[in-house]
């Protein structure tokens, strides 16, 4: 090396301190969890001990929380890019219907991966949960295979609450979480149900959608996709099961289900084909009957006085008092 590109005995620590921070946030990962510096980042935040923070809620949802007690505490996020084994089916090539349990467990396990990390931030923090979760899904990629996943939301802290082992994650709202609060129950995980089901297309389906001999001319239902759709279903909704069962919670709320139904063509010997990849996605919140219930208190009502109608009048809301 020319004598002018010589690193100094200061520049060869910092870079040797670099890479080895390098090495050992990689290795962080790949026992899914924080990198160095995110670590760092949030273990200073928390030492700050001030008021300052950073959320995705709204104004109300804010406004809400403090009125109730639960204090914000920083916006928390985890993501995992995933890499999908090979699928063997894409183009016609899977001759046979069933799960691609390679892309089902793929997508189950990024979206796993992504949650506990948040969970990871919020812990670092000292929150008692993470409300509002957003889970954002990456397209996925079919020159690359990967499947990516984030997971974004709020720590708060419950004033008065014994910090658990494991902070909770939900996707309720401030409204939400402070309804469900309120009425006597805990959140305690994001449950999940995924399934990635391949319908390939028997002689009977493939006459009907050619038009072969006629048979397509006539309105009539394509039972073959019709079966695999409802297989992805009951896969994703049994799996949705056993991960409440495994939250040892009562039952989940605030269920979303996300469908996504594909047209699979392709060709063979000069002949037009179709096939069906049904992606079915169902999640929610776990909840239990909560141990330390928070006590209600009475709203107090809203007196107004309307300057156009010149006329006053009383509106019931759903204000704490102090």
């Amino acid at each position: 090396m020319p004598f002018w590109q010589r690193e100094s005995a200061e520049e060869k620590q910092a870079r040797e301190r670099r890479e080895g921070e390098q090495k050992a946030s990689l290795a962080a990962l790949q026992a899914g969890k924080l990198p160095l510096q995110a670590q760092h980042r949030l273990q200073e935040q928390r030492k700050l001990g001030n008021n300052f923070f950073i959320s995705d809620l709204t104004s109300s949802e804010h406004i809400l929380t403090q009125e109730a007690g639960y204090e914000p505490i920083s916006q928390v996020m985890g993501s995992a890019f995933y890499k999908v084994a090979y699928r063997g089916y894409f183009q016609g090539a899977y001759g046979s219907t069933g799960e691609l349990a390679v892309l089902s467990h793929a997508q189950l396990a990024a979206r796993e991966l992504a949650v506990y990390r948040l969970r990871q931030e919020a812990q670092i923090l000292g929150a008692d949960g993470v409300i509002g979760v957003h889970l954002k899904a990456g397209n996925y990629d079919w020159s690359t295979n990967l499947v990516e996943f984030t997971a974004i939301g709020t720590a708060i802290r419950v004033h008065g609450r014994p910090t658990e082992d494991k902070p909770f994650t939900s996707d309720f709202s401030g409204q939400e979480f402070w309804k469900l609060h309120q009425a006597g129950y805990w959140p305690k995980d994001i449950a999940f149900g995924v399934c990635s089901y391949y319908v390939h297309g028997d002689y009977q389906t493939r006459s009907v959608l050619n038009n072969s001999w006629g048979s397509g001319w006539a309105n009539q239902e394509i039972t073959q996709f019709t079966q695999g759709f409802n297989t992805a279903r009951h896969l994703a909704m049994s799996r949705l099961t056993q991960d409440i069962q495994r939250a040892k919670a009562q039952g989940a709320v605030g269920m979303h289900i996300d469908m996504e139904v594909e047209d699979i063509e392709y060709e063979v010997n000069d002949r037009t084909y179709h096939d069906l990849l049904v992606q079915f996605i169902a999640v929610g919140t776990a909840i239990v009957r909560d141990e330390l219930p928070s006590r209600p208190k009475a709203a107090s009502p809203l007196t107004f006085y309307d300057l156009k109608d010149r006329k006053t009048s009383s509106l019931e809301i759903n204000y704490i008092d102090e």
